[in-house]
């Protein structure tokens, strides 16, 4: 989460200064992200966890809103039962900030000496992801990211290589939108939910329309914009099990 807010503030404030700052309140802990950016208008602050929502100049100069980070990061901190905080003024910059639990430095067991700490990413561990791409370059890309999570891979470049894993179970379908095959990515992804209706889905494009958005979030699958950033994409799966704003409706 912190992560979104600083690449966020970094993308909003050409100039200017950005403040990485964890501050006591009582028991808790909040760790705020500052800036000195433009600001955010008071009648779009009720809107900004909503998912693709676009802001007028001169806020949104590059046209690509805040979009699915905050949204998903919202979803987390009702997962893990922390509050998130949000302060913005026009021409001076905004803040946002995650309030944890301080922690108990009694609590805290040091490693052993001499043993390396294990880079693992255990909310991931084991999680099997089927990606579909009819770009091979791609598919590897995307294994060598996840495996770095410890993520299972499953791959496919084509719409029936893709139907004949469903038997692998997978937990979560990242699909390509122009797979160059008899289906497209949104109907891909019906497909596969169609065999496998509790995975979560996501559409891999660099097509950032607000029709393809649309369309995607109304049968409930999200919209991960090509070039994938690794933290959304991480943020995606860790919210795999927390019901997007399609599904609960």
């Amino acid at each position: 989460m912190l992560q979104n807010f600083l690449a966020n503030a970094l993308r909003y404030t050409p100039s200017g200064r950005i403040v990485l700052a964890a501050r006591g309140r009582g028991d808790r802990v909040a760790l705020q992200v500052w800036d000195t950016g433009p600001g955010i208008p008071d009648h779009h602050m009720r809107q900004i966890y909503d998912e693709f929502h676009r802001y007028e100049q001169p806020f949104d100069w590059d046209g690509r809103g805040l979009g699915l980070g905050l949204s998903i990061c919202q979803r987390i901190s009702r997962l893990l039962n922390h509050d998130l905080d949000a302060r913005s003024a026009v021409g001076h910059g905004s803040m946002f900030s995650i309030i944890v639990p301080r922690g108990d430095p009694v609590a805290v067991v040091p490693p052993p000496t001499g043993l390396a700490m294990p880079k693992v990413d255990g909310s991931l561990a084991g999680v099997r992801v089927l990606c579909v791409d009819n770009d091979a370059d791609i598919l590897a890309g995307m294994q060598a990211l996840l495996g770095r999570w410890q993520v299972h891979v499953l791959q496919a470049t084509t719409v029936d290589a893709a139907m004949q894993q469903i038997d692998e179970r997978p937990d979560v379908f990242l699909v390509d939108y122009h797979l160059h095959d008899r289906l497209d990515g949104l109907d891909t992804l019906d497909a596969l939910r169609a065999r496998a209706p509790a995975s979560r889905g996501a559409l891999l494009t660099a097509d950032g329309s607000d029709a393809l958005k649309r369309a995607a979030r109304e049968r409930g699958y999200v919209v991960l914009t090509k070039p994938v950033k690794p933290a959304s994409l991480r943020a995606f799966l860790i919210a795999r099990h927390i019901p997007g704003p399609a599904a609960s409706a």
